[in-house]
């Protein structure tokens, strides 16, 4: 079968690999849709620590099951929670194995979703519900990143939002937070192509430059020129919320923290009830997602990374049944 395979820095390819076969525990899916997110650009940079080269990429997809598994049917669709906790840290046993000690994914530290089937362990197989459009629940693992972020944020109804960074979790995040009942929502991004596809989403694209403060804000960059002025655009005894991944220790005002009673708080990745509430935002149509994502056949995709990396694209599906030769 094919699959999408790291093979080195800057080098993700469509190969040729075996497929799939259900070790105890595990069941195989038929993928429809995978994903290609900063996560995956890290892989592709060379800059992941834990990805090593032939591994099959990707972690956030939908597909259906090929065999009868876990009560459901062959041919059920179903989402990946490509999270694997230990089961055995001091978080895992307290029920937050979403923070485990050594936290693995799907597509990371086992192959991953990039592929025209995968096999996942059974307990990550979250159902869908029939007829269910592929394309958009594709986008259930970062849509519930951001619902867990916005419900990390204890926003209240009517406050007034502020997103940095109009990324796919940027974008996302401003359509949780404007279902959660913000009164205003707005985004600020230095890149034209992204700003403009804020707007097109929906939302205003204002300046960054601490001018106008927010009751709440989140940071979705992960950008080290984002975290020493980020305090700047929260009002006074409001809330910033570190939704993007920073790669190192980032300044913050601590002095400034402490006199305007300031609040912060992180975010990580999300429970299985975060899913579920993602999941039902897609199904319902109450957060679009399908708008974001540009669909590309796995004979393609190898050629996209430059791309997203550079900001041309905003959010990549790969269908690895598409542009069969």
């Amino acid at each position: 079968m094919r699959a999408l395979r790291y093979e080195g820095p800057r080098d993700i390819r469509v190969v040729d690999v075996p497929a799939p076969t259900a070790a105890q525990g595990d069941v195989v899916v038929d993928v429809a849709y995978t994903g290609i997110c900063g996560t995956d650009l890290h892989i592709w940079s060379g800059h992941h620590a834990r990805a090593k080269t032939g591994l099959v990429i990707g972690h956030e997809f939908v597909g259906t099951l090929a065999d009868p598994a876990g009560g459901l049917a062959a041919g059920s669709p179903v989402f990946v929670n490509p999270l694997l906790p230990c089961g055995r840290c001091p978080a895992c046993t307290d029920g937050e194995d979403r923070v485990c000690d050594v936290l693995r994914l799907v597509g990371i530290d086992r192959p991953g979703g990039a592929a025209e089937q995968v096999a996942v362990p059974e307990r990550a197989i979250v159902p869908l519900p029939g007829g269910m459009d592929l394309k958009a629940a594709a986008l259930i693992e970062p849509m519930s990143v951001c619902v867990r972020a916005v419900r990390r944020s204890g926003q209240r109804l009517g406050a007034r939002v502020h997103v940095v960074g109009a990324g796919p979790i940027g974008v996302l995040v401003a359509r949780c937070a404007r279902a959660c009942g913000a009164a205003s929502v707005t985004i600020s991004e230095p890149a034209q192509v992204r700003a403009e596809w804020a707007r097109e989403a929906g939302f205003d694209v204002v300046p960054g430059d601490g001018a106008e403060r927010y009751e709440v804000v989140y940071d979705c960059t992960g950008h080290p020129s984002v975290a020493p002025k980020v305090l700047d655009l929260v009002e006074t005894g409001g809330t910033l919320v570190d939704v993007g991944m920073y790669a190192a220790p980032a300044q913050v005002d601590l002095p400034e923290l402490m006199r305007r009673e300031l609040r912060i708080v992180g975010t990580c990745v999300y429970r299985p009830a975060d899913v579920r509430v993602a999941l039902r935002l897609i199904a319902s149509g109450a957060v679009e997602t399908a708008d974001l994502a540009t669909v590309v056949g796995i004979d393609e995709a190898g050629g996209v990374f430059a791309d997203l990396a550079a900001g041309k694209l905003l959010k990549v599906l790969v269908d690895p049944n598409g542009d069969r030769s």
